[in-house]
């Protein structure tokens, strides 16, 4: 609800600023205001994680659940022909998919590392000949600070699996003392625009422990960039918010619709660590 009000006093504000003659028009100073309201609408409620009451393996089971349902065989599903074979991999649309990582200071040195297994397990449910038969081709952005908004990789048909596994577990920790959320989403913007292979289904998935601190240095914050990206390039944008700083309403305006379906919310990396444990364990197929 807070998302849709965010959009709605940016789309009202846009309106006035358009409609009003020049004797009349918004001062900048006012603008910067309505602006400042509109993303108060998207801090966090402190309270959110603290009160959430659940069993953690309860917990756990419904995210792993919704991670392979909605990520990997909503995605990756393998097909059947009409007599029951199973279709190659190559013979289904190819999967562009692009990795946003937080590196800022919040995270720690520990968790980055956490947060690389993490995204390395991800990676390795995957079934290797996708990334031999070029199905599958995986990029990845680090950002903290705006000068540590980092294009680690690029889409390449010469990654297989392990080099994409490598490349991750190389990353290096920036430590930036902000989180440029809405930047990295412009440069994931280019990298959609410019380097996914026009017929391939394009994926996105940002991992995040907080909230962006870039709202007011660029247009609309976070908001339009993650706009253009789903609706202009078609991007399946998923969010995983990881411990109990994250900004649940941010993260929900940034990722695809249904929330449900794309947005994941864990206690800490270790619990993320158990969900992927427990989408290798319930996996029927290599995907």
């Amino acid at each position: 609800m807070k998302a849709v009000l965010f959009c709605l006093v940016l789309s009202f504000s846009t309106l006035v600023l358009v409609s009003e003659s020049a004797t009349t028009r918004l001062t900048y100073s006012r603008w910067i205001n309505l602006l400042r309201y509109a993303h108060s609408s998207l801090q966090r409620d402190p309270t959110a994680v603290e009160d959430r009451q659940y069993n953690r393996t309860d917990h756990v089971q419904l995210i792993a659940d919704s991670i392979l349902k909605h990520f990997f065989n909503d995605i990756f599903t393998p097909s059947f022909t009409e007599d029951g074979e199973l279709v190659h991999n190559y013979d289904r649309v190819p999967v562009d998919f692009l990795i946003m990582l937080d590196s800022s200071a919040s995270i720690g040195s520990e968790n980055f590392l956490k947060a690389l297994q993490v995204l390395s397990t991800w990676i390795d449910i995957l079934d290797e000949e996708d990334f031999s038969s070029d199905q599958l081709r995986v990029s990845m952005v680090s950002f903290s600070e705006p000068d540590q908004v980092i294009h680690e990789f690029a889409f390449s048909p010469a990654l297989n699996k392990s080099s994409v596994i490598s490349y991750i577990n190389s990353t290096e920790y920036h430590a930036g003392s902000s989180t440029s959320t809405a930047q990295a989403l412009w440069l994931a913007d280019t990298i959609f625009s410019k380097h996914a292979r026009p017929d391939a289904a394009k994926v996105m998935l940002m991992a995040t422990d907080g909230w962006s601190h870039d709202v007011l240095e660029l247009p609309f914050g976070v908001l339009w960039p993650a706009v253009r990206l789903r609706k202009l390039h078609g991007v399946q944008v998923f969010t995983l918010g990881i411990g109990d700083k994250i900004n649940h309403n941010e993260l929900e305006a940034i990722c695809s619709k249904p929330t449900a379906n794309h947005l994941f919310e864990v206690d800490d990396y270790d619990m993320m660590l158990e969900v992927l444990e427990k989408v290798k364990e319930n996996q029927i197929f290599p995907f």
